[in-house]
């Protein structure tokens, strides 16, 4: 009888991850980082960020808006790891996003810790991944998508 892997992961909101972005610098093409907000602050779509290149050094500012204001989060930015499959697109924020996606979609049964008491169903990152992604006949495709966006993007 064989034994099913089992992947059990926080129910986590969206913003969990989005203190830390990770771009293509716009100067030099390598790894470039956006940080959200301040430190303590609660990343919003708002808050002021800073882009930072790993590489080249080059910074970039976009302050913050009037709350209300809509902005694009990776500052006109294209995500850096972005796992394309013939099915679509799975795209992580940063590395703790894209180990988080990873763990999940690799367990054969697949759970997720309820959402604490008041909490949004249906508002989880997990929740919100395309059902292609979530498919046990997908898993490998999926899996060695996100092994080359590790190897080539981080």
């Amino acid at each position: 009888m064989s034994q099913t892997s089992r992947s059990r992961v926080a129910a986590l909101p969206p913003e969990a991850f989005g203190r830390r972005l990770l771009v293509d610098c716009p100067a030099c093409g390598g790894k470039a980082v956006i940080h959200v907000g301040e430190p303590g602050e609660r990343p919003v779509d708002a808050a002021a960020r800073r882009l930072v290149c790993e590489a080249c050094g080059l910074t970039r500012d976009q302050p913050a808006t009037p709350m209300g204001v809509i902005l694009d989060p990776f500052m006109g930015r294209a995500p850096r790891l972005c796992a394309e499959t013939r099915h679509g697109f799975l795209v992580a924020w940063n590395e703790d996003h894209l180990d988080y996606l990873e763990r999940y979609l690799a367990g054969g049964l697949r759970e997720e810790t309820p959402a604490p008491e008041g909490g949004v169903r249906n508002a989880s990152i997990v929740s919100r991944l395309p059902a292609w992604a979530k498919a046990a006949k997908n898993r490998d495709e999926v899996l060695k998508a996100i092994a080359r966006v590790r190897r080539e993007k981080l």
